[in-house]
């Protein structure tokens, strides 16, 4: 039974509820768009592709040295302590980022900033159940995963806007404005509370900092895998076998501690073992929208985020609420293991629909899949969480906490680095597949070559329109190439989907818990 709420406490909960909105939107908004302008953000400060590159994970990085031990450090020292000084120092750093002059500072205010957000984000679920009556924790939590397809769809559309009229410093001052005002909300709405010096004097800090350090280095190694060629390059190697190391000193010490922190004992429990399991497969099947999907229509497509996002933007707040909407209530009616197999099925479905893809399909053509994409993101990922949360003994929900930070940050970098490597590699075979087919001996080659560049204006001969329509076949050839990798990877989303079927008949009906009954 959930407690008795009393009206006084009804404004301070509607304050911290907003707050927790805006932190943890802010946080996912601002992770999107630095990713869509960073190309921009290269052409504004001067820095080169490798320069980017790095900017872009140092921006990202931090959060995860941070995220896990939120839930800890909010239980100790209280929301107030721990969430209104960052978000006073984000404001200003984000203001400040546009006048750095030269790399390192740079880097640095990205790292600072972005260890801020992995506050916002951290807090957001332990601030929820600490401070609102157990009746609004279902829709406290509906908001939590709200920001993933809000960041995807508005996050696209505002990072090419900002670039093409207001200017680029926008993608940094957009969220300067919004963080003073969170910490005045959680000022107002936070419970006052004493520093638990029971709970600090067993802090597990040996623990924090092998965990979050362990995490951080994978994540380095996972965000710059990619462009280093991975296990041929030195550099990404000894990251993951730092990984590795710092990960068993973190298990043998959680092993002897008196009160481990988060020891992984934790996913012993079948329910949530698998409902990581089926996070793990909601973050891979939703790659169709967050990444293939954009990613076609720019370099196939050739269109800017902006167009991208000019398609999703109109209704994308409708369709966001009517499916936030439909999460919760499945949650509450047909219980978390039925409405993951509703989300699933709607993941297979769209990612069914991406394998029919073409080189002519523009916008038009995604309507209905990103509308599957979202109406599945925000059910499994609501039914997931909540299979979590009501599996799990609230004594070790700090612990869950941090976990569930792991998976947001380091198995979402994982896919996604995944992803992009199995579609480059794809195109490179199929790439080489179709040009086995395309050589000089293929019957009518020289005449079909010199139809292909007979058209350019500046083909003035025979000889010249051969060249030019050497060059118009290469691209015809990538053109497709790039199609058939973008089909593979839809199937591999297809079959994170059908995997995730799989993993939710293998759950036991969760016991009753404040998220899924009234």
């Amino acid at each position: 039974m959930s407690r008795r709420v009393h009206s006084s406490d009804l404004p301070r909960q509607g304050y911290v509820a907003v707050a927790m909105v805006m932190a943890s939107i802010l946080t996912a908004f601002d992770v999107r768009t630095a990713s869509i302008g960073l190309a921009d953000l290269r052409g504004a400060f001067g820095l080169s592709f490798d320069e980017g590159a790095w900017l872009s994970t140092f921006a990202t990085a931090p959060q995860i040295l941070v995220a896990p031990s939120i839930g800890w450090l909010i239980g100790v020292f209280g929301v107030k302590r721990v969430m209104i000084g960052p978000s006073i120092l984000y404001s200003v750093i984000s203001v400040a980022m546009p006048f750095a002059h030269g790399f390192v500072p740079l880097v640095a205010l990205h790292a600072l900033r972005a260890m801020v957000l992995g506050i916002f984000v951290g807090a957001t679920l332990l601030v929820a159940f600490r401070n609102l009556d157990r009746n609004y924790w279902i829709f406290a939590l509906s908001f939590y995963v709200l920001r993933i397809p809000f960041a995807q769809n508005l996050g696209l559309y505002a990072a090419g806007s900002y670039t093409q009229t207001i200017g680029w410093q926008w993608l940094y001052w957009q969220g300067a404005v919004v963080a003073p005002v969170i910490g005045i909300l959680f000022w107002y709405g936070g419970k006052p509370m004493k520093v638990d010096r029971e709970l600090l004097d067993r802090a597990d800090w040996g623990g924090m900092a092998l965990f979050g350090v362990a995490l951080t280095t994978l994540y380095f190694a996972l965000d710059q895998g990619n462009r280093l060629d991975w296990f041929r390059s030195g550099y990404v190697v000894s990251l993951l076998a730092a990984t590795a190391f710092l990960f068993c000193v973190f298990l043998w010490h959680e092993a002897r501690v008196k009160e481990p922190w988060a020891h992984i004992s934790i996913l012993r429990h079948r329910n949530i073992a698998l409902g990581f399991a089926a996070i793990a497969c909601f973050m891979i099947a939703s790659l169709g929208s967050s990444l293939l999907e954009p990613n076609f229509l720019i370099s196939v497509a050739r269109l800017r985020p902006e167009q991208i996002g000019d398609f999703t933007a109109p209704y994308a707040v409708l369709l966001l609420v009517a499916a936030t909407g439909t999460a919760v209530a499945l949650v509450r009616t047909v219980k978390q293991r039925w409405t993951l197999i509703i989300g699933f099925t709607l993941f297979a479905i769209s990612a069914w629909l991406g394998t029919q893809l073409t080189s002519v399909w523009s916008l038009p053509e995604f309507r209905m899949i990103v509308i599957l994409q979202t109406f599945g993101e925000e059910i499994v990922f609501l039914a997931a969480v909540a299979t979590l949360f009501s599996n799990v003994n609230p004594a070790r929900a700090i612990s869950l906490v941090a976990y569930v930070q792991v998976m947001r940050l380091i198995c979402s970098e994982t896919v996604a680095t995944s992803m992009t490597t199995w579609v480059r590699q794809r195109e490179q075979l199929h790439s080489y597949l179709i040009g086995l087919h395309v050589t000089g001996t293929t019957p009518g080659w020289s005449s079909t070559i010199i139809k292909l560049g007979s058209g350019s204006a500046q083909a003035t001969s025979q000889a010249e329109a051969l060249k030019r329509g050497v060059g118009v076949l290469a691209a015809i050839v990538q053109r497709e190439a790039n199609v058939l990798a973008y089909i593979d990877g839809f199937w591999i989303t297809f079959m994170a989907a059908i995997v995730g079927l799989i993993v939710v008949s293998l759950m036991k009906p969760s016991p009753p818990h404040p998220l899924t009954t009234r």
